[in-house]
């Protein structure tokens, strides 16, 4: 009987055995067919203007490939700026010479500040647009106090609009060497501004008028000695408003507007106005709320960096849009990765992509420093059906990727990630006359060989118990 039960023992080990073999058994790529189950593309946006495709380009059932492109752009339009003219209105009214300030452990005036920093943007404006074309003009009141309050409270310091530095350079030493009155009309200043666009023929060109101040208009046309009051302010915010209708753009920098009460003898005690700041917002508006163009409340630690990057971008940069840090990563199922070859067919125009699938997870990384508007970019990759395969991935539907996922900046700051799990399904089969092994479980092909054996041992242990009694 002992004989008996080692026979059944190493029968149902080798049963076993067998059958975990026959579950592993590799499919040969020929015996197989591949179908197309589902078509499903990815179309998506990230940010205001980014947008995001993937879909299959190609199927190949008889080589069993799958081609999948991936593409991203930027539909942000691109603007092409015309011409543009600007009008530099430098404040040369005492208190921009007396005003002395410290920049980089260096004394000068508040006055050779504003120039310093109009030079260099001068400088950056034309490096950066050929076809700029540029004016001076410097504005107080006369020195002839009978002449204050008319056109000689301003002065045209270039002749015309230029693109010539050396011209606009002669322009800057003039106005550092001027000297004008006491007083600020900006009125005047304004008007003049406007008189030296008008010598453009330049109609298309979009016109730019940028106000240089630490004052607020205590004069006006036809107004001399004003103590700050609707006098002279109602005169230069309506000049404002007027320039705004003409198309005409105007950005103002104003220094250390200070909000001390105004104090000043002679001035009516029912003034509308009680600090300097209160004639600023009036006329020029808060930069929250401007009255034409933007406004910059500053101090002069700000100069130059508000000259050089926020007047300039006032200037240049009309509806910027970037999108850049751009990181795609592409997740395959592990079935796919186990049983496909990976391939790229292209690579992208901009940006990198991975070298190979990155093993720890099935994926590949696609990174873009910066796409510009109006930029695409496209790959394409291939899956093809390795030669063996196994045969656990016959007959169920394969989704040939697991997700995608877009992070990116937009304006310098992270947008929302966006994820999508929409990807080309495909099918393998074997036709019926290659049988492969089924894989999983064999319980039916195990029940039956015990049921058997045990009806062998039976039928052998009676007939051993039969034998033992007749003796």
């Amino acid at each position: 009987m002992k004989n008996y039960l080692k026979i059944f023992a190493i029968f149902l080990v080798i049963l076993l055995l067998s059958s975990a073999c026959f579950a592993d058994s590799p499919v040969a790529k020929g015996d197989a067919t591949m179908v197309l189950v589902e078509d499903n593309k990815v179309e998506t946006t990230f940010g205001k203007y980014g947008e995001f495709e993937k879909k299959m380009e190609k199927i190949d059932t008889v080589n069993k490939t799958i081609d999948i492109s991936l593409t991203a752009r930027n539909n942000k339009e691109i603007v092409e700026d015309k011409a543009g003219e600007v009008v530099l209105l430098v404040d040369t009214s005492k208190s921009m010479s007396t005003n002395l300030v410290s920049v980089n452990s260096e004394e000068m005036s508040r006055k050779d500040l504003v120039l310093d920093a109009t030079e260099a943007l001068i400088k950056k404006l034309l490096d950066n647009n050929k076809d700029i074309k540029i004016g001076l003009v410097e504005f107080a009141t006369s020195t002839n106090v009978e002449e204050e309050g008319t056109e000689a409270d301003a002065k045209i310091i270039t002749e015309a609009l230029t693109s010539e530095s050396s011209e606009l350079s002669d322009a800057i030493k003039t106005i550092r060497e001027d000297v004008l009155g006491a007083r600020t009309d900006v009125e005047i200043g304004l008007e003049t501004a406007e008189k030296l666009l008008a010598t453009s023929e330049n109609d298309e060109a979009n016109k730019y008028i940028v106000v240089l101040t630490d004052a607020v208009p205590n004069t006006a046309k036809g107004v001399t000695l004003d103590f700050y009051t609707e006098e002279s302010a109602d005169p230069t915010k309506e000049k404002l408003v007027d320039l705004q209708e003409k198309n005409i753009n105007v950005i103002s920098m104003l220094i250390d507007i200070s909000e001390r009460e105004i104090n000043l003898t002679g001035r009516p005690e029912d003034a509308t106005f009680k600090t300097y700041k209160d004639v600023a917002n009036y006329v020029f508006g808060t930069e929250l709320s401007p009255t034409a163009g933007p406004v910059y409340y500053i101090k002069d630690d700000d100069v130059i960096d508000t000259v050089n990057n926020d007047i300039y971008n006032d200037l240049v940069v009309t509806d910027k849009y970037e999108l850049t840090d751009i990181v795609i990563k592409d997740y395959f199922p592990k079935n796919i990765i186990d049983n496909f070859d990976f391939a790229y067919l292209t690579k992208p125009e901009i940006g990198e992509v991975s070298a190979t699938v990155d093993k720890t997870d099935n994926s590949i990384t696609w990174t873009i420093s910066k796409l510009e508007p109006g930029e695409e970019a496209t790959f394409t990759y291939r899956l093809t059906l390795k030669n063996t395969f196994s045969s656990d991935i016959v007959g169920p539907n394969l989704p040939t990727n697991e997700n995608i996922t877009i992070d990116y900046k937009e304006n310098g700051e992270d947008g929302d990630q966006v994820k999508d799990d929409r990807c080309p399904v495909v099918a393998l089969d074997v036709p019926s006359s290659k049988p492969i092994p089924q894989t999983g479980s064999n319980n039916s092909i195990i029940s039956i060989s015990l049921i058997s054996l045990s009806v062998v041992i039976a039928v052998f242990s009676f007939i051993n118990l039969k034998r033992n009694n007749l003796k």
